[in-house]
């Protein structure tokens, strides 16, 4: 997809969990580790809800807001790919799955967060906000039940 546009991030952020959540549970399907497949159902689920989130907040934005432009980052940071199955999934425990969950939860955060300080002071900062928080807040539910898996 090519970015351009702040609609096209929400888009993409959007696709992004959908693809992300097939990629992780075909990469850990082959896993022994049963906790490991466990956590990628239900890291699977948290993408699907973050999806549809993520859609909502289309409809409830300004076109000044979606229509910002936003260019300038992608030249230097590559997006988080899943466009295909990474059988080294299947070879980590929960917690290393996790880790690496987190780690592109990050990469995700640092885009939005660049985006805005890009454009504090324009209608696109509360999408750009909104993102961040709502991957934040996902993020921290998904840590408290990673725990509670540890705990089984």
């Amino acid at each position: 997809m090519h970015i351009e546009t702040i609609q096209d991030i929400v888009e993409w952020s959007a696709a992004f969990h959908r693809s992300f959540r097939t990629h992780l549970q075909a990469s850990v399907a082959t896993s022994q580790d049963e906790r490991a497949k466990m956590l990628s159902h239900y890291i699977g689920d948290h993408q699907l809800n973050l999806a549809k989130t993520i859609d909502a907040l289309t409809p409830t934005e300004s076109a000044n807001a979606l229509g910002t432009w936003c260019t300038e980052y992608f030249n230097e940071q590559p997006l988080p790919n899943t466009a295909k199955i990474n059988p080294r999934w299947a070879k980590l425990s929960a917690d290393e799955i996790f880790s690496d969950v987190n780690g592109i939860y990050e990469q995700l955060v640092d885009l939005y967060r660049y985006l805005l300080s890009r454009c504090a002071a324009t209608p696109a900062s509360e999408t750009l906000q909104q993102l961040i928080d709502i991957h934040e807040h996902q993020l921290k539910l998904m840590a408290h039940s990673v725990n509670r898996l540890q705990d089984i």
